[in-house]
């Protein structure tokens, strides 16, 4: 078996599982209980979410803990929509559906909601924004930071230059980001930003929200008074744990991975030219615009769920898009807003690369490839 899907999920690693072993035997009991029981688990929490709040260079009190990224993504677009009704939400086309739906939602309610247009190579149309951008008015702007099925990353300084006189509360997808750059909340200038520790090797089932300012917000659960009374809920202490030991571990490797990945990529694509295969690399170039560890690939006169299935035979696992729109048949909405021509559109598969791959499973990929796609 030869993984390729790591922007789907990534494996566990053995030492978040053995943390998170030991944490539930150690501290069963409930941190809002006032209890001995209690109160070593929430000692044992706000460890954590110090620790977490350190390697992200802000304060615990800026942390709220979910149990997904899409969680995150919609209390952040939500909970400020329900303490800012009036406000416009600026997003874009080629957002994960977590962020897309939740606005979709707003705007059957009335919410004053723009679904702004893309370049070819996936960035946020500069001039589009400009457009939807009224002195005055409070604006609110939801954006992915690195795409989950393309690897483009945010053109954030031009967006900043633009939205600069403007009244505007920001909120970043960041979910993809951490295995691959180091994270600073202090100095991004986001008032928002979404993480889920599945997507850096901890656990499925914990997300966070970075929240610049509390009152921005309100909730979306309600019930205790978890999470500053922002999301309800006994919190997960073993995952939230995992969550902080995986955070560690990405950061201090994000450097080395991110070069580790950009040669796995370089040399796939060298592959595919050396035999050469009709090919697409969706977004941009192997460079600085993108991260290397998400290749979205469309190859000429190829059905993209054929070769996936194929590729599935042969011990290849790979991805028609994002886990997220698993079963839709369309072409992806994400390459449909680049203006991804057909047929390479219908031929268009995801490539994900991580730590456990070697050059030896790049290079059978795309010996496999070669063969499936001639």
């Amino acid at each position: 078996m030869r993984y390729f899907d790591y922007a789907a999920t990534t494996p566990t690693d053995l030492a978040v599982l053995t943390l998170m072993h030991d944490i539930a035997k150690r501290y069963p009991g409930n941190p809002s209980s006032l209890h001995e029981a209690g109160i070593a688990a929430k000692k044992r929490y706000n460890q954590a979410k110090n620790a977490v709040a350190e390697l992200l260079n802000t304060t615990r009190k800026n942390l709220i803990f979910t149990a997904t990224g899409s969680e995150a993504n919609n209390l952040a677009i939500q909970g400020f929509h329900r303490k800012h009704p009036s406000a416009r939400i600026l997003t874009t086309a080629v957002e994960h559906k977590a962020t897309l739906n939740a606005c979709h939602h707003l705007k059957t309610t009335g919410a004053d909601v723009v679904v702004l247009a893309v370049t070819p190579k996936g960035e946020v149309d500069i001039d589009a924004l400009k457009q939807h951008l009224t002195p005055g008015k409070h604006h609110f702007l939801s954006l992915i930071y690195a795409n989950n099925e393309t690897g483009t990353l945010l053109n954030w300084d031009a967006i900043q230059t633009a939205i600069k006189p403007y009244d505007t509360t920001i909120h970043l997808d960041m979910i993809q980001v951490p295995l691959y750059h180091p994270l600073d909340f202090t100095s991004l200038k986001a008032d928002m930003v979404s993480l889920s520790a599945h997507k850096f090797h901890g656990p499925r089932g914990v997300g966070l929200l970075y929240v610049r300012n509390l009152d921005i917000i309100e909730p979306l659960i309600y019930g205790g008074n978890h999470e500053f009374k922002r999301r309800a809920g006994t919190e997960n202490l073993p995952a939230i744990c995992g969550f902080a030991a995986a955070l560690k571990t990405a950061q201090t490797q994000a450097k080395s991975h991110d070069n580790a990945t950009q040669r796995l990529a370089k040399r796939l694509l060298d592959k595919l030219d050396a035999f050469g295969v009709d090919y697409s690399l969706n977004g941009h170039p192997l460079n600085d615009a993108r991260l290397a560890a998400i290749i979205n690939l469309g190859f000429g006169g190829v059905s993209a769920d054929v070769l996936a299935f194929e590729l599935d035979r042969q011990g290849f696992y790979v991805s028609l898009g994002s886990a997220c729109d698993a079963g839709n048949i369309e072409p992806s909405h994400v390459l449909s807003a680049m203006g991804v021509p057909s047929p390479y559109l219908e031929g268009s598969i995801r490539i994900s690369l991580g730590k456990d791959l070697t050059v030896d499973d790049v290079d059978a990929l795309a010996e496999a490839i070669h063969t499936l796609t001639t």
